[in-house]
């Protein structure tokens, strides 16, 4: 039986040179990504770019289970122009995330001048789910539905529901 403490060893282990961290919490771990974090002076504004995304893994030593909640972050902000302004907007998705995206921007840098390419980034979702569930499997871990998944589930259903009941009300009345 391998412990919490082991299968994060483990998974440092199998994230070492990769971008992702590995950082221990009461629950269990979380694993996460730095997509992009950059300023740039482009032609018209300075802006920026924060994109973190991680998978917050809750562990059950007692029954060697775990659940995957993943969580992403975007931060972004500008400023200049011709008068001075900040522009800031953030966003947040938990639950289950698919993601794909990619990034390429070119610019000019702050502190040295150089043109050339600023961001250059390509990023899946399910590259970290699947580096966590590889080495949990090899570990005899299972993987459960966590809580957020479940609450979307039963959302989902009872909608599910509420539109079956109502077409039934109204293909009965119309028939009347």
């Amino acid at each position: 039986m391998v412990t919490s403490a082991e299968l994060i060893t483990d998974l440092r282990a199998a994230a070492k040179g990769t971008p992702y961290a590995v950082r221990e919490t009461p629950k269990g771990f979380d694993l996460t990504i730095d997509v992009a974090d950059a300023q740039w002076l482009t032609i018209f504004k300075a802006h920026g770019l924060k994109k973190v995304f991680t998978h917050q893994v809750r562990l059950n030593e007692a029954d060697q289970s775990m659940t995957i909640t993943d969580v992403s972050n975007t931060f972004s902000w500008s400023g200049g122009g011709s008068s001075p302004r900040l522009n800031v907007s953030g966003s947040t998705q938990r639950g289950r995330v698919y993601e794909k995206s990619f990034r390429k921007e070119f610019g000019v840098d702050l502190k040295t001048g150089e043109v050339g390419q600023v961001v250059d980034y390509s990023f899946d979702a399910t590259a970290g789910r699947d580096l966590i569930r590889d080495v949990a499997k090899a570990d005899g871990w299972s993987e459960k539905m966590g809580g957020t998944q479940k609450g979307a589930v039963i959302f989902a259903g009872a909608i599910v529901a509420v539109l079956a009941v109502a077409g039934i009300v109204w293909l009965v009345s119309s028939l009347l």
